[in-house]
């Protein structure tokens, strides 16, 4: 079964980007052969552009305390979320300086940021240093990339944690795209995210448009030839997910 995500906000869009790269990093972090910690060092740099829009701390948490307001009228057995909330919350407060302040402070670091996207720019030739790290044993390479992602990690555990509610939080319907087209004209209120699982036999994959007041899915062939393939023909069956933040809509 492939499941496909389609935010119906920036918010959300934006969660799941940081979320993606956060899972990359620590895949890669796990892993002892020096490419990998090349991949995770590189991810590394991409989380904190990603993460670097001023308002986002701010969006987090205020968000979180909105799920802590709303737990608070939910029947029992909610304590462990809430504990979740209040110590991502925590968490994340605790971190005064700007996100990825750390690592514009690191010069070798930085100079390694400015050279990893260069064609060829990390050989041993043009970073000597870098070669040199990376013929260090694979735990102290995790070391030390454990030690620079430490600040950044209250923000990957409160997004993980409010797509976690996010996506517990559904309505699901069986659904039947025919000749691979599907419409439905008005959705619950107060949706933020649309996801669509569909079995892999078919070997198609959505695209989605979609607002408040309707919603149009077009299966289309999967191609490694072009970024958007032909229209499927054939039916589809496929399940629709449809996902908020709010703990009551309708």
């Amino acid at each position: 079964m492939l499941r496909f995500d389609h935010p119906l906000s920036e918010r959300v869009r934006s969660l799941i980007r940081i979320e993606h790269l956060f899972n990359r990093f620590n895949h890669a972090v796990s892993g002892d052969d020096k490419w990998s910690h090349h991949i995770a060092i590189g991810t590394l740099f991409e989380i904190m552009d990603c993460s670097s829009r001023a308002d986002l701390k701010l969006d987090i948490l205020q968000e979180l305390e909105r799920q802590r307001q709303a737990i608070k009228h939910q029947p029992d057995g909610s304590d462990s979320l809430l504990a979740e909330i209040n110590r991502a919350s925590h968490d994340l407060q605790e971190i005064q300086q700007k996100f990825g302040q750390h690592i514009r402070e690191n010069e070798w670091l930085m100079s390694l940021k400015q050279r990893i996207w260069v064609a060829g720019g990390t050989t041993p030739v043009e970073l000597p240093s870098y070669y040199y790290w990376q013929k260090q044993d694979a735990e102290i390479r995790r070391q030390d990339l454990c030690r620079w992602s430490q600040a950044m990690m209250p923000t990957y555990h409160a997004v993980r944690l409010l797509l976690e509610i996010l996506r517990n939080n559904r309505r699901e319907a069986d659904c039947l795209a025919e000749h691979g087209s599907y419409q439905q004209n008005s959705l619950a209120k107060n949706i933020h995210l649309i996801i669509i699982e569909v079995p892999a036999k078919y070997g198609v994959m959505p695209e989605v448009s979609a607002n408040k007041y309707f919603t149009h899915v077009r299966f289309l062939h999967a191609s490694q030839e072009a970024m958007r393939g032909s229209q499927a023909e054939s039916d589809v069956e496929f399940k629709l997910i449809m996902c908020s933040f709010d703990s009551t809509w309708v």
